[in-house]
C-alpha cells in the first residue's frame, strides 16, 4: 500500500482477503445515537452485535485519542477494533471495562500484518470466539475479551427495557387508566411490543419492513400480524389511536436497532413484558444467556456427531425461544458453507426446530427472536400453544427429535392440578424430564436448567435413576440463588448424551457460588470442575446426585462420631395457626401460666449472649408440635435454624445453661454425654468445620436438623485445652470494656484447638480454612475475614502461625537453634519440618515489620538507568 495515508475503506480489501464477504462489510454502518462506523465487518446473517467482528474507525478532528473512539463504539459489539491514524493502522481489543491498545502497522505492512494474521482475524474464528470462546478453550483468542457480549447485551436489554416502560406508562396515563385490569394491562404491553418489533424489523431491512411508516400504527399492526401469522392486535377506539401515535413517534426516534439481539429482547421480556400473574402461575423465568450459551456449547461435540439431516430441536415451555436461537446459530455454523447462505438454511432451519409453550404471548417473542436470527427469511416457525402437562403431547413431541433443550417451570403441581392430570412427580420439571428423556433416540443430546432438589429430593429418584442408567452425564453445574432476576430459587444445568455408561466414564461437576457468579459469566472454565465416576450415583439407593464441597474433609472424616452421638438434637415448639379462644402464644410481658423462654434469633445476636427473653404459653392446647421445644431447665446450646449470613458462616451456637423454652426458629443441643459440656459444643459448632459441613451440604436452606445431627465431631480424647479456650473467650467478651483485638485473638484460639482435634492434614486443614476466606465472620465485636495473612495461606499450619506470632522473642529463638543444628546437619526430619515452617513466618514477620522499600528502590533504579552516561573527562 505504501506510505499513503490510511483510511478505513482501504482495509476492506485485506478483510475481504482474510474471508469477509462484500455484503457482510457494511460501510457508514449506523448505530446508537445516530452514529455511524466507516466500515463494519460482520461473520454471517443477520447483522446484529453478535456477529460483528470487526470496526474500522479512522482519526477525525473531533475525536484526536483512538482509545477514546474505539470505546464509544462498544455497544457494536465487535471485539477487534482498527483505527487510521495518518500512515499507521492501530489495533485495538474492545474490553468490557477499557480498550486496550495492542500494536501499531506502517501503511507499507498492512498487507502482509492481515497475511500474517488470515486465519486469526478470519469471520469464523473472531466469530467463534466472541459466542463460544467462553465455553470452548480451543475457540478463544487472546485478543477477544470474553465479558464483551454479555455486557454488550445487558447494555442494549436495559435501554429497550426504558424504552418500553417508559411507554407503557405513557400509554397507561393517556387513557387515562388509574387501575389496570388483566385485559388492559396484556393489551398494554401487546401494543407498546408490537410497535418496538415493527421498529427492529425496519431497522434490520426485514423484508415488507424497509419502507415501514411507524407513525401508521394500523399499519405496522398488520404488518406485525402477517409475519407472526396471526390477527392483528386490535386498537379498539380512536382515543387508543391517538394514544398509541405518541408512543410510535416515541420508539421512532430511538436509535437504531439495527444490532439487536434476540438475547438483548430476552432482557425486555424478562424484566417488562412478563405480568407478576404469568410469572407467579406459569413458573416464568427466562433464562439467561450466559447458562443458554454454556449449555449449548457444552453440547457442541456432540451434536456435531449427530448426521446434519438427523439434527432436530425440541425446546419444550420455550418462552421467548433463548435455547432455539443459540441452536439455530450452532446448526447454521455447522451446515457447509454452501448450504449455511439464507436461501438454502431456511427450508432446513425451519424443519429443524421446535418448540411449545402455553403463553401466546411469550410464543409472539419467541417468533420475532427466530425471525431476527434468520433474516432474510420469512416466518415459519414450528411453534405450538398449548399445556405441555395434557394428554401426550410432550412425549408425542419429543419423539423423533435428537436434541432436547429447555428450562422448564421449576414450581412444584397444586394439589388440584395433581388429581387432574396424569403426573408421576410433584416437581414440573421432573415431569418434563420424565416426558421427554425417555423419547430421544441412541446419540440423542439434552441440555437442561432444573431446580436443585431434583438432584436429591425423594419425589425425583426414579428419574435420576433413570438418567445414571440410559445416559452419559457430561457436565453438572449448580448455581446460587441469583440467576435469575424473579426468582430465587437454587438452580442445576444438566448435560448428557443417550448412551451406554462405561464404569469408568466420569461427570465435570461445579458448584457456583454467588460471588463467583460474574466470572463464570465471562470465563466459567477458570473455575474448577470436580471429575468424578458417574457410578458413584449409582452407589447411593437414593441416586442422589449431590457431591458436597469439601467432600475429601468429609470423606477424611468419615470415621468420627456425629454429633447426634453426642448430643440430643431437634427444633423447637411450633404454635398452632388457630388457637383457642382468650388464648396467646407469647407475650413481652409475663401472664398467668407462661414460662420465660425465646421466641426470634435475632439476627445480630453475638456468640457469647442470648437473644431478647419473651414470657412464652406452654400449655398443650396452643402447640401444635412440641419436638424439644417445652423442656425447661436442661441446659443447652441453641443452634439457629434460618441460615445466619449468605456466606459459609452459617451457623451461630449460644450457650443456655438455664434451659429455656424455644419456638422452632431455634435448635436446642443438649449433650449426652460429660465428656461434652456446654462450652466444648459450643466452640465445635461454632468452628470453621461444623460452618464448613453446614455450608457444604445445605446451600440456602435453613439449617436441616437431620443435616446438623451428621456434622463430624472430634474423635474421644482430651478437649481440656478447647474447654480453656472457650471458657476465656465468654469471659473476655462478657466482661466490661473487652478489647475486640484480644477477643478476635481468643476466637481464633478456639478455632485453632478446635481444629488440632480433627487431626486433618495440611492440605484438608487449609481448604477448610480457604471456604472462609473473603467472609465476614457473624456473631462477634470484631472484624474476621480470613483466619491466616493472605501471604501464609497454603503455607503454614494455623496453629503454628498462632503459637510464632504469639511471641516474636521466643520463636526467632526457637529458629535460631534449629538453624544452628541445621549447619551442623544434626536436624531430624520433624525439626526439618519445624525450621521450614519458622523460616516461612520470619519472613512474613520480617515484611511486617520492615518491609522493604520497593517502590522507592524501583524508582531508583529507574532514575540511574534512564541517565546518559557519564563522560569521563580524564581519558
Amino acid at each position: 500500500m505504501g506510505a499513503a495515508l490510511l483510511t478505513p475503506t482501504s482495509i476492506k480489501g485485506p478483510l475481504r482477503d482474510c474471508g469477509y464477504h462484500p455484503d457482510l462489510l457494511r460501510t457508514d454502518f449506523p448505530f446508537r445515537d445516530h452514529l455511524t462506523v466507516p466500515v463494519v465487518g460482520f461473520a454471517q446473517h443477520p447483522a446484529d452485535s453478535r456477529s460483528a467482528c470487526i470496526a474500522v474507525l479512522s482519526e477525525t478532528p473531533s475525536v484526536r485519542d483512538p482509545r477514546l473512539a474505539v470505546e464509544a463504539c462498544r455497544a457494536l459489539g465487535t471485539p477487534v477494533v482498527f483505527v487510521c491514524v495518518q500512515d499507521t493502522l492501530q489495533w485495538w481489543k474492545q474490553g468490557a471495562a477499557s480498550a486496550q491498545y495492542l500494536e501499531s502497522i506502517p501503511a507499507d505492512n498492512v498487507e502482509r500484518f492481515f497475511q500474517a494474521h488470515k486465519n486469526q482475524l478470519s469471520p469464523g474464528a473472531v466469530y467463534r470466539a466472541k459466542t463460544w470462546g467462553r465455553y470452548r478453550r480451543a475457540d478463544q483468542l487472546s485478543f477477544v475479551d470474553l465479558g464483551l457480549m454479555p455486557l454488550v447485551e445487558e447494555q442494549v436489554g436495559k435501554s429497550l427495557e426504558a424504552l418500553v416502560v417508559r411507554n407503557v406508562t405513557d400509554l397507561k396515563d393517556s387513557l387515562g387508566w388509574k387501575e389496570v385490569t388483566d385485559e388492559q394491562g396484556h393489551w398494554l404491553l401487546r401494543a407498546i411490543f408490537w410497535l418496538l418489533s415493527g421498529k427492529i424489523l425496519h431497522d434490520k431491512d426485514v423484508e415488507r419492513f424497509e419502507r415501514l411508516d411507524l407513525r401508521d400504527v394500523e399499519e405496522v399492526f398488520r404488518r406485525v400480524a402477517k409475519h407472526y401469522g396471526t390477527e392483528p392486535l386490535p386498537v379498539g377506539s380512536k382515543k387508543r389511536l391517538d394514544a398509541l401515535l405518541a408512543s410510535a413517534r416515541d420508539i421512532d426516534r430511538f436509535s437504531s436497532l439495527a444490532l439487536t439481539t434476540t438475547e438483548s429482547l430476552a432482557y425486555v421480556y424478562e424484566n417488562t413484558l412478563i405480568s407478576k400473574e404469568t410469572r407467579s402461575s406459569l413458573g416464568t423465568h427466562t433464562t439467561p444467556s450466559f447458562l443458554v450459551d454454556y449449555i449449548v456449547g457444552n453440547l457442541a461435540d456432540w451434536i456435531e456427531e449427530i448426521p446434519v439431516n438427523e439434527r432436530t430441536v425440541f425446546e419444550p415451555a420455550c418462552g421467548q425461544a433463548a435455547f432455539l436461537v443459540s441452536a439455530m446459530r450452532l446448526l447454521t455454523e455447522m451446515l457447509p458453507a454452501d448450504k449455511a447462505v439464507p436461501s438454502r438454511r431456511g427450508p432446513y432451519l425451519r424443519s429443524r426446530l421446535h418448540g411449545t409453550d402455553i403463553d401466546p404471548f411469550a410464543l409472539e417473542l419467541a417468533r420475532l427472536s427466530l425471525t431476527l436470527t434468520d433474516i432474510p427469511n420469512p416466518d415459519g416457525w414450528d411453534l405450538t400453544a398449548q399445556s405441555m402437562f395434557a394428554g401426550n403431547h410432550l412425549a408425542e413431541q419429543a419423539k423423533g427429535n435428537t436434541i432436547l433443550l429447555a428450562n422448564p417451570p421449576f414450581e412444584n403441581f397444586r394439589a388440584d392440578e395433581q388429581r387432574n392430570s396424569d403426573v408421576r412427580f410433584l416437581n414440573k420439571s421432573a415431569e418434563v424430564l420424565w416426558r421427554t428423556l425417555p423419547q430421544l433416540p441412541a446419540g440423542g443430546v439434552f441440555g437442561v436448567v432444573v431446580p436443585q432438589t431434583i438432584l436429591h429430593s425423594n419425589n425425583a429418584r426414579e428419574l435420576r435413576e433413570f438418567l445414571v442408567r440410559e445416559y452419559e452425564l457430561k457436565d453438572i453445574c449448580l448455581f446460587p440463588d441469583k440467576v435469575f432476576s424473579f426468582s430465587d430459587a437454587e438452580s442445576a444445568v444438566m448435560v448428557g448424551r443417550r448412551k451406554p455408561v462405561a464404569p469408568t466414564y466420569a461427570v465435570h461437576y461445579r458448584r457456583i457460588r454467588e460471588r463467583e457468579l460474574s466470572l463464570f459469566r465471562s470465563d466459567p472454565f477458570s473455575l474448577p470442575a470436580r471429575v468424578i465416576l458417574q457410578s458413584r450415583f449409582s452407589r447411593d439407593k437414593s441416586y442422589s446426585f449431590r457431591v458436597p464441597d469439601l467432600e475429601e474433609v468429609w470423606n477424611a472424616l468419615a470415621d468420627n462420631p456425629i454429633l447426634a452421638n453426642v448430643a440430643g438434637v431437634a427444633k423447637g415448639l411450633d404454635y398452632r395457626g388457630e388457637l383457642p379462644p382468650g388464648s396467646t402464644t407469647y407475650l413481652e410481658e409475663e401472664f398467668p401460666g407462661s414460662r420465660p423462654g425465646f421466641v426470634r434469633f435475632d439476627r445480630h445476636v453475638e456468640l457469647h449472649r442470648l437473644p431478647k427473653l419473651y414470657w412464652m404459653n406452654l400449655d398443650p392446647s396452643v402447640i401444635s408440635s412440641p419436638r424439644s421445644g417445652t423442656a425447661v431447665g436442661i441446659p443447652q446450646v441453641l443452634l439457629n435454624y434460618a441460615r445466619a449470613s449468605r456466606g459459609p458462616w452459617r451457623v451461630k451456637a449460644l450457650i443456655d445453661r438455664v434451659g429455656h423454652p424455644v419456638t422452632s426458629r431455634f435448635i436446642p443441643v443438649r449433650p449426652r454425654s460429660p465428656s461434652y459440656s456446654l462450652e466444648i459444643l459450643w466452640a465445635l459448632l461454632n468452628s470453621p468445620v461444623a460452618n464448613a459441613y453446614a455450608f457444604s451440604h445445605l446451600g440456602k436452606r435453613d439449617n436441616i436438623v437431620g443435616d446438623l445431627r451428621r456434622i463430624p465431631m472430634p474423635k474421644p480424647g482430651s478437649f481440656e485445652r478447647v474447654q480453656a479456650a472457650a471458657s476465656a473467650y465468654c469471659a473476655a467478651a462478657g466482661s466490661p470494656g473487652a478489647n475486640s483485638a484480644n477477643l478476635k485473638k481468643l476466637l481464633l484460639q478456639v478455632d485453632c484447638e478446635v481444629l488440632k482435634l480433627y487431626s486433618l492434614s495440611f492440605e484438608l486443614e487449609q481448604s477448610v480454612l480457604g471456604l472462609f476466606t473473603g467472609w465476614e465472620r457473624v456473631g462477634v465485636p470484631f472484624s474476621q475475614s480470613r483466619h491466616l495473612p493472605k501471604e501464609l495461606e497454603g503455607r503454614l499450619r494455623f496453629s503454628d502461625f498462632l503459637q510464632f506470632d504469639d511471641d516474636w522473642s521466643v520463636t526467632n529463638r526457637e529458629r535460631g537453634i534449629l538453624i544452628d543444628k541445621s549447619i551442623s546437619a544434626s536436624l531430624t526430619t520433624e525439626e526439618q519440618r519445624r525450621l521450614d515452617a519458622l523460616q516461612i513466618y520470619a519472613d512474613y514477620h520480617m515484611e511486617q515489620v520492615a518491609p522493604r522499600p520497593t517502590q522507592a528502590l524501583d524508582e531508583l533504579e529507574s532514575r540511574l538507568f534512564s541517565r546518559p552516561p557519564v563522560e569521563d573527562r580524564n581519558v
